[in-house]
């Protein structure tokens, strides 16, 4: 089971040597590339739902770093209480933005973060489980 970890209220120490730009630049596309991601999750999910799917599902790391595309083994329970917050997002160790969000739980394969300031109205605003639009058209 996941515990959050208390000392991993700052992002992840290590995300300057995996990824460098992502830890100067946390910008309104990064925001939008992360709600892209997640809608894409949701969409998994539904149908490793519609299919019946037991156990693990594999979704995509939700780090908004446009190169990342590695996979998160998660079960359908532990998404479900990741995405009861709109301002939650699943990824890699070693891929959380400084500055722009903390970690709030930490399990062996994966990191949830919380979006903070500008980036959670952005997350909050583009939920597909509460905005009736998607990311594209927020782009617009």
């Amino acid at each position: 089971m996941a515990t959050p970890d208390p000392a991993a209220d700052e992002s992840s120490p290590d995300l300057g040597d995996a990824y460098p730009e992502r830890a100067a630049s946390s910008g309104q596309s990064g925001d939008l590339h992360q709600t892209l991601l997640r809608e894409v999750n949701e969409r998994i999910e539904q149908l490793n739902r519609s299919w019946k799917a037991e156990g693990s599902d594999g979704i995509l790391c939700e780090c908004g770093h446009p190169g990342c595309i590695e996979k998160i083994a998660i079960t359908p329970d532990a998404y479900e209480r990741v995405r009861r917050f709109p301002t939650r997002f699943l990824v890699k160790h070693g891929h959380a933005t400084a500055g722009s969000e903390r970690i709030v739980e930490q399990t062996h394969d994966y990191l949830v973060v919380e979006k903070v300031g500008q980036s959670a109205e952005t997350a909050i605003q583009l939920d597909p489980r509460r905005a009736p639009h998607t990311t594209e058209e927020a782009q617009r």
